[in-house]
């Protein structure tokens, strides 16, 4: 429960700023505009946020750990490097 509560933290900014992406890219190519590189620019950081996570799911100590617990280590683990990932994506953006 506690793990469910630390990852809908974690992901809500991330959800936020994801809508913010595909609202303005979508004004972009609606305007004529290549927005191929801003995506990239945004989804590049995610992905390797994404890797790292896993990399650090499929350590031999994590992997010991109850499900429970790994869920919670790695939201907790996740939770300030999405928000700094976030807002700095965010100034970037704007």
């Amino acid at each position: 429960m506690l793990a469910a509560v630390l990852w809908a933290l974690t992901l809500l900014p991330v959800t936020g700023l994801t809508a913010y992406i595909v609202l303005v890219s979508t004004w972009g190519a609606a305007e004529g505009e290549a927005v191929g590189g801003f995506l990239l620019w945004y989804f590049l950081p995610l992905a390797i946020a994404a890797g790292v996570l896993t990399a650090l799911a499929f350590v031999p100590p994590v992997r010991r750990m109850a499900w429970d617990s790994r869920l919670l280590l790695l939201g907790a683990a996740a939770g300030p490097v999405l928000v700094v990932l976030t807002a700095g994506l965010w100034v970037l953006a704007v």
